[in-house]
């Protein structure tokens, strides 16, 4: 009976612990992957001719997170990261509006993140490629989960992507579509070679080159799916190299 009793006790204690971490602020930042479309045509007269984007081929420009019963707007640039953004940690789930007020509607909704800063890897519908609908994957993204002298691989798109660290001799490595990845990076200069399996099973390789960091920064490599056009890879390839995002000031 006394031992019940005591854990009884220990669980109440607990409860109120984990209550306060869940109210805990969220920052959280987010990058959309994807292209441009085609914005310009040259005409048989020699002129050229400057388009609309299709409806839905680019991702909002302004938009906005839920936070509590308000809204916190920010703007969403290919390729680009967002400023970090400061959620209420008493808000319910991850909330992105298509515009600037509570009334707007939905782009996306997802499960609340559990992270002290998490990033959400945003990318249009892989079906079509539209903007209406996005995916998103959230990743932990602080120091503690993807610390320094690390490179983390982001798989959006739709193949296994292969990925070789450094030269002749070393074992490349397969990231399956909407997977992540881990590895140490060491600071001063690495060759990196990546690629995705075509559905032959041969490998195609789509970026070699050189990454060079410092020992207080990390890499961020992404891969998401390209616009499908005739002779063209089927995956884009993006990296970043920076230092650990600082965190607000309360």
């Amino acid at each position: 009976m006394k031992k019940i009793l005591t854990t009884f006790v220990s669980l109440a204690m607990l409860v109120p612990f984990v209550s306060a971490q869940d109210d805990e602020p969220k920052h959280l930042r987010f990058i959309p992957l994807g292209e441009l479309p085609k914005l310009e045509e040259l005409l048989p007269e020699g002129h050229l001719l400057f388009l609309e984007p299709p409806s839905g081929s680019m991702p909002p420009e302004s938009v906005s997170l839920v936070s509590g019963d308000s809204v916190i707007p920010f703007e969403l640039n290919l390729r680009v990261f967002t400023d970090i953004l400061t959620m209420n940690g008493a808000t319910e789930g991850l909330g992105i509006k298509n515009g600037k007020t509570l009334e707007s509607p939905f782009l996306l909704k997802a499960p609340k993140p559990v992270a002290p800063l998490s990033l959400g890897v945003l990318y249009a519908d892989p079906a079509k490629l539209l903007w209406k609908k996005p995916k998103m994957l959230l990743l932990k993204d602080d120091a503690s989960a993807f610390p320094a002298s690390t490179v983390r691989f982001v798989n959006v798109s739709d193949k296994v992507v292969i990925v070789q660290l450094g030269g002749k001799g070393k074992r490349p490595f397969g990231i399956a579509a909407g997977g992540s990845s881990h590895k140490p990076f060491e600071s001063g200069v690495t060759l990196i070679r990546v690629g995705y399996l075509t559905a032959d099973g041969s490998q195609k390789v789509i970026w070699q080159n050189q990454i060079k960091i410092l020992s207080n920064q990390r890499v961020q490599c992404f891969f998401y799916k390209a616009v499908p056009s005739p002779g063209k890879d089927a995956v884009k390839f993006h990296y970043v190299t920076e230092t650990i995002p600082k965190l607000p000031v309360k």
